[in-house]
């Protein structure tokens, strides 16, 4: 969302954004992602139907890596939600990560990071030193 409205940290997604675009970076998501995007910008405020549709045509642009919903994801998300005690929807990308043998890059400090950083999953939380 944030490589969409201006927010705390958008200049550091918007530096992973241009690494992906640029090739320098493989920037992974869970087919969910989108889903959640157009979500969340469909409450902003300043957003309209047709800033929204604007910004669906941009992030499918990107041409992301993306995962569908497989057994193996949705079992590693499973673990991770009962074990770091976090909804489903927030250990999808953790477990994208695991699967993956990267991480998770996120914004959610007080939720997806805090509570599976304690359990030793993958996840770093979007800061400069993130880049």
């Amino acid at each position: 969302m944030k490589w969409f409205a201006r927010e705390n940290a958008t200049d550091e997604a918007l530096a992973i954004k241009k690494e992906h675009i640029n090739g320098t970076a493989a920037v992974w998501v869970s087919d969910l992602f989108f889903h959640e995007v157009a979500n969340a910008l469909r409450y902003k405020e300043d957003f309209d139907e047709k800033r929204l549709a604007v910004a669906i045509e941009d992030l499918f642009g990107l041409h992301l890596n993306t995962r569908r919903a497989d057994l193996d994801l949705l079992k590693t998300a499973s673990a991770i939600a009962y074990r770091s005690e976090v909804t489903i929807y927030d250990a999808i990308p953790v477990a994208l990560a695991k699967l993956r043998g990267t991480i998770c890059i996120t914004a959610d400090e007080k939720t997806q990071f805090k509570r599976t950083k304690a359990k030793g999953y993958p996840v770093q939380l979007l800061s400069k030193e993130t880049l």
